[in-house]
């Protein structure tokens, strides 16, 4: 073993994953549980109330200035608009019959578009390693759909599209991160949830269904109930992501780990929760994708590396190592 599981950064990485596979297993929920697009778009703006109420009450506690610079608040908002892009996206994923292991997997390969904005927006030229990555990728997430012909591919099912959706708009949202990096993580959560609440309440009146409003009856208050535990399940989310950093993670590693988790809880998920076929296709799409991981992260390379060089492969890494 190279690290101790009992870490504790290790626990709260752990953590983290649970959280995204615990906030997947509801958008499935509700996605099933809805029966028009406007659901969804009522389920959002349930997880952007909750997010701007959470950053208002964090903030005030703490004595965090809302108002920032123009650019932070500009980023946040921006981030809140591509936010419920996914979002909206993602609940409609199941409701269209989506399959848990596979949208996970679709979207964990932002990490081609990622790299794309990266090399085009901030001169991040990629190496001969990252675009063997990209490769590795592709043929992972061929993998985890397949292995489908051509005229398979054309005739893939729409959720499958909007999975790919989620994955351009979460890439996107790395960028706007990687921006305005700087701006308190719960001034961010309070700016991008009013953008997302107020988006999602136009979206809801134009789709003509201002009446979810006044709907209190039973399927609505589930939708009520579910959406809101997602929306705290996200905020459990960023503060386990900080406390794993807080706790002395190294980035590479806690990458590797929290996306692996991930993956592999979200397709274990599926499969037991919701009868999800658990194909070969899955199982080598996941080794793949590790591979490239490991190939397109420039400190989880390095890391790797170190392992691979080191004399005595068994000395654990030290908590503060980056």
């Amino acid at each position: 073993m190279f690290v101790a599981v009992g870490e504790r950064w290790m626990r709260w990485t752990l953590a983290e994953a649970g959280t995204k596979t615990a906030s997947k297993i509801l958008q499935k929920v509700i996605g099933v549980v809805s029966t028009t697009v406007a659901h969804t778009f009522f389920a959002t703006l349930v997880v952007g109330l909750v997010q701007t109420i959470s950053g208002l009450i964090v903030t005030r506690v703490r004595g965090t200035p809302i108002l920032t610079d123009r650019q932070s608040i500009a980023g946040s908002c921006l981030f809140g608009f591509f936010a419920v892009i996914s979002t909206v996206l993602s609940f409609s994923v199941f409701l269209f019959g989506g399959d848990i292991g596979v949208n996970v997997f679709i979207i964990t390969l932002s990490i081609i578009p990622g790299a794309l904005i990266d090399r085009f927006f901030f001169g991040k030229k990629l190496s001969w390693r990252e675009w063997l990555g990209v490769l590795v990728a592709i043929l992972a997430g061929y993998s985890v759909l397949g292995w489908p012909s051509l005229s398979g591919v054309l005739a893939l099912p729409l959720w499958v599209w909007l999975s790919f959706g989620v994955m351009c708009s979460v890439a996107i949202n790395q960028g706007i991160t990687q921006k305005v990096k700087k701006v308190d993580p719960f001034v961010k959560n309070f700016w991008g949830g009013l953008t997302t609440l107020v988006l999602c309440m136009i979206g809801v009146v134009a789709l003509g269904s201002a009446k979810l409003f006044t709907d209190f009856s039973r399927p609505m208050q589930n939708l009520w109930l579910a959406a809101a535990i997602g929306g705290v399940i996200i905020v459990g989310m960023w503060s386990f992501n900080l406390m794993s950093y807080k706790a002395g993670a190294s980035i590479a590693l806690k990458k590797l780990v929290m996306n692996g988790a991930y993956l592999i809880t979200a397709m274990f998920a599926g499969v037991l929760l919701f009868k999800e076929s658990f194909t070969i296709g899955k199982m080598v799409g996941i080794g793949l994708f590790t591979c490239s991981f490991i190939l397109m992260d420039k400190g989880t390379w390095e890391f790797v590396s170190r392992l691979w060089s080191a004399k005595d492969p068994v000395v654990p890494l030290k908590q503060n190592e980056t």
